[in-house]
Formats: structure tokens, C-alpha cells, sequence
């Protein structure tokens, strides 16, 4: 049987790294300039183009 304090703190480090990464990915959608949609609908476009 697994301690339950173990299970605890890995599960608090996971939850460290979702944070880090969940932050990440506002940081890149910030370069990227993309903004939330006002009406919930999203919209795809072409970020790089290919030759």
C-alpha cells in the first residue's frame, strides 16, 4: 500500500508543473498575439507558412 503522504506530494508536484506549463502557454499565446475569443467561437488561422 502506497503512503499517503507520498501520493500527496506527488501529486502536489504535478500540480506545480500543469501551473508552469499552463503559464507557458499564455506567455506563447501572448507573443503569438492571439486574444480569447469575446464570443466563445474559435477561430484557426495560419501561423506559419510553408513553401
Amino acid at each position: 500500500m502506497k503512503n499517503p503522504f507520498d501520493v500527496l506530494r506527488m501529486k502536489e508536484q504535478e500540480i506545480s508543473r500543469i501551473k508552469q506549463e499552463i503559464e507557458a502557454l499564455r506567455i506563447t499565446a501572448k507573443l503569438l498575439g492571439e486574444e480569447p475569443p469575446s464570443d466563445g467561437k474559435v477561430e484557426y488561422r495560419q501561423v506559419v507558412s510553408m513553401p
